[in-house]
Order: structure tokens, then C-alpha cells, then sequence
């Protein structure tokens, strides 16, 4: 199916495929519709986005990337209602189940340098953190690098692909997994403190909404970093931080331990540790509660 409001172009392939795990949610989650979805994209998002959503994929990111190989990268914005092989950082696989959450993954070509982008996931993390609050008022915090948390329990995640430089610029594929609205049974496979958006706001979730309140974010937000940097998002992230006065330490070798100090305009953590302030541009971070790691 094929929709074109306005000039937008739209591909929706949104049968569930014959998949009934979607329909036992315990709030009503919409399928996603690409005609629902585009309705509420400004302007700006319609010149934009290629929307395409799918009933089942490998990973949201892997179909960018096949967009991308085509020269076709820019601007694609892929959907999901379920992901069979859905990853996150350092290989993990992020827990994709029918119709419970938001997957989404869109290409973007950046002018400037790739050193530039060092800060880009916290700075998606800050404008999906800004979709949340306005379309369910939720006012999630965001634990450095790229995760997004309701209280002390996990609800979404942006996972950062660079595919290198492209016709001058620098391409790249950014993911993004949010919880809208997960039962215990679908969620039973995570290992770690979870929500979702629906727990955090206590409100029914449009998961179409959602995802116009997210592409009108990004379409903003990366059009501001293409020019100015992401120091300004990263702003916003501060406003959110998770981390920030809590004891953690970072895995490595050797594990850096201190007090969280925030971020750099690199968007590196900043940490107070016994030897002086030092800044970690990568690993896990985990907080330290009563001598134990959480």
C-alpha cells in the first residue's frame, strides 16, 4: 500500500502477517498505519521522511542499510511492528515483540565531519525524550550513552550506526527501540529493570502518534545538528540526566569508578574519581547502591 499526503511518500505493508500476539495487549495498541502516521507530520517532516513500515523484519536498521547501499539512505524512515533479530549496543539483542512497542530506524547523510557526530546518540536520545513528554506527557531521564529510563527502569534505547562517508558526507543509521506498551509475558525475556510508556504515564499509547511526535523530533533535531552540532541537544540531555551525582563505575581495563559529572560537548562522561576528573568516551556505566552494582 502505497500513500502520498501531500508530497510525502509513504510504504505501508501493515497486515501483522497473521500474528495474533499483537492483539492481546493489556492497553489497546493500534497497528501502525503509515496514513495515521503521516496525518501528523509537520511540514518539515513530509519534505523529509520516506516512510516505510513492515509487518515483520530482521532489524529496522538492517532495512536502512539496504537503503543506503542503494544510494537511497537519506531520509528513509523504517518501521516495524516486530523485529526477529533486533540489536542494541555491543551486540545485544533488543526484544522486539508484535505490536507492544516502537522500532524505528531512519538514514541520514551529515555534512560535517564523522567527529562531529560524537555526541549524536545522546543527542537522538534527548529529542525521543521530547516526543515522549509531549504525546504522553511521561518525562523520562537519560542514562548516559543511550539509553532512556522512567524511575530506575529502562524503557527505550537508540543504537548509532555509522556506514562511513558518502557522496562528501557522512552516513549514517540511527535505531530507535521505545516500550509503549509491553505485557509481562512479553517482557519476561529481558534481564534487566523494565517499563514502558504506557506504565510511566499511565495513559493508552497511539503507537501512530507516538511515531509522528518521534519523526517530527528527528526531522528538527538532525536538520539543527547538520548545522550547529549537537551541543544544543545535548543541552537538553543534561536537563535529563540520569547519571549525574549518582556513584558508578565504568567496565574496562582497568574499571574507572567515581561520581557522575555530566558530559562534555563531545558528549564523553564526565567522572570524579580520586585522581581528578576524568572523561570516558566509552563502555557500560552501572551504578553503584550500597556496595553493589545496579
Amino acid at each position: 500500500m502505497t500513500v502520498k499526503p501531500a508530497q510525502k511518500k509513504a510504504v505501508g505493508e501493515n497486515d501483522n502477517g497473521g500474528s495474533s500476539r499483537g492483539m492481546m495487549r493489556r492497553v489497546n495498541t493500534l497497528s501502525l498505519n503509515p496514513t495515521a502516521i503521516s496525518a501528523r507530520l509537520t511540514a518539515q517532516s513530509i519534505a523529509i521522511w520516506q516512510l516505510v513500515v513492515k509487518p515483520v523484519v530482521t532489524s529496522t536498521n538492517d532495512i536502512v542499510r539496504d537503503y543506503d547501499a542503494k544510494g537511497e539512505g537519506h531520509g528513509v524512515a523504517v518501521m516495524a511492528e516486530e523485529q526477529t533479530r533486533g540489536r542494541g549496543r555491543r551486540g545485544r539483542i533488543w526484544h522486539s515483540p508484535a505490536g507492544a512497542n516502537l522500532y524505528c530506524s531512519s538514514g541520514w547523510h551529515f555534512s560535517g565531519p564523522v567527529e562531529a557526530l560524537s555526541g549524536l546518540s545522546l543527542a537522538v536520545g534527548a529529542m525521543v525524550a521530547e516526543a515522549a513528554m509531549e504525546v504522553c506527557g511521561a518525562d523520562l531521564q537519560l542514562k548516559w550513552p543511550n539509553d532512556l529510563y522512567a524511575g530506575d527502569q529502562k524503557v527505550g534505547g537508540v543504537l548509532i550506526e555509522m556506514l562511513g562517508a558518502r557522496d562528501n558526507a557522512q552516513s549514517a543509521v540511527i535505531g530507535i527501540g521505545l516500550n509503549v506498551s509491553m505485557s509481562a509475558d512479553d517482557g519476561a525475556p529481558i534481564d534487566r529493570p523494565w517499563t514502558d510508556l504506557a506504565t510511566a504515564s499511565g495513559q493508552n499509547i497511539d503507537r501512530n502518534e507516538l511515531a509522528s511526535a518521534v519523526l517530527n523530533q528527528l526531522a528538527e533535531g538532525l536538520v539543527q545538528i547538520d548545522q550547529q552540532g549537537c551541543v544544543p541537544w545535548l543541552n537538553l540531555w543534561r536537563q535529563r540526566d540520569y547519571l549525574k551525582g549518582r556513584s558508578i563505575v565504568i567496565d574496562g581495563s582497568p574499571p574507572v569508578a567515581g561520581i557522575a559529572a555530566g558530559v562534555s560537548d563531545s558528549g564523553a562522561l564526565l567522572i570524579e574519581t580520586e585522581s581528578g576528573r576524568q572523561e570516558v568516551s566509552g563502555g557500560e556505566a552501572s551504578v553503584l547502591e550500597m556496595g553493589a552494582l545496579r
